[in-house]
């Protein structure tokens, strides 16, 4: 399990969507970002101390407890961060039974891209499932840091003005994909399409049905694995899906 858990994760040791973003959020925001100024009560809840992720060495902390899947997820959001061209702070928090993860444009840490936290009792629930729950892990944070790139390089004004949340979390789907083609590209046998299914199997509500899911992950995949976009063409065709896109 071990072994097959470092394949994922860190190549997934070389080689891990407010729901989650990935779900419904909680009722104070809408969809899986926090809009700014209003991330202060969610970063209350934080476990423990909090990191940042560029070389993909550093020590995750806080720490969920599995020191394996830590180590892990420490390069996946390294490899993300680089890809993305974002450094966002990260950190876990108490997301009660109310399992989520979270986005925001706020400098809640000492980084100027934003926050994302993400809740235990979410990784718990990603971990129980039968297959690849660690690919699953990765595919939400994929679509936070989605969210990250929107707020970084402003695609996020022009997707809410005009389609509201549903645009914004279609742009996150997107870039989820775009991570999974990448990684696809790299190893043959990365299990993309577990970021499709898992978006997918948190369809609903602001975030659209799990078939418009599924949709953008898709078209964000083969910009990255057929079309070979670089980072910077990524998000000018993946704001042209989201604007072509009516929840």
């Amino acid at each position: 399990m071990l072994a097959e858990r470092r394949e994922v994760l860190g190549g997934l040791l070389t080689v891990l969507g407010g729901t989650c973003c990935s779900r419904h959020a909680m009722a104070q925001t809408s969809g899986c970002w926090v809009p700014q100024g209003q991330a202060q009560p969610y970063f209350d809840r934080v476990q423990g101390r909090t990191t940042m992720f560029n070389s993909g060495s550093e020590r995750l902390e806080p720490r969920s407890g599995n020191q394996q899947l830590d180590r892990a997820l420490a390069q996946a959001l390294g490899k993300m961060s680089r890809l993305f061209g974002v450094l966002p702070g990260f950190c876990y928090y108490d997301d009660g039974t109310q399992g989520n993860a979270l986005a925001t444009g706020d400098q809640l840490l000492d980084r100027s891209d934003g926050t994302v936290m993400f809740g235990l009792s979410f990784l718990r629930e990603l971990l129980s499932r039968p297959q690849h729950g660690d690919a699953a892990i990765v595919a939400v944070c994929a679509h936070e840091y989605g969210h990250i790139v929107s707020y970084k390089y402003r695609q996020y004004d022009e997707l809410k003005r005009t389609g509201g949340t549903f645009r914004v979390e279609q742009f996150a789907d997107y870039f989820a994909g775009y991570y999974a083609g990448n990684r696809k590209l790299e190893r043959p046998d990365f299990p993309a399409v577990v970021f499709a299914t898992t978006q997918r199997s948190f369809g609903g509500g602001d975030h659209g049905t799990g078939q418009q899911r599924g949709e953008a992950v898709q078209a964000g995949f083969l910009a990255a694995y057929q079309q070979r976009l670089n980072p910077e063409q990524a998000r000018a065709a993946g704001l042209a899906f989201c604007m072509g896109r009516s929840g």
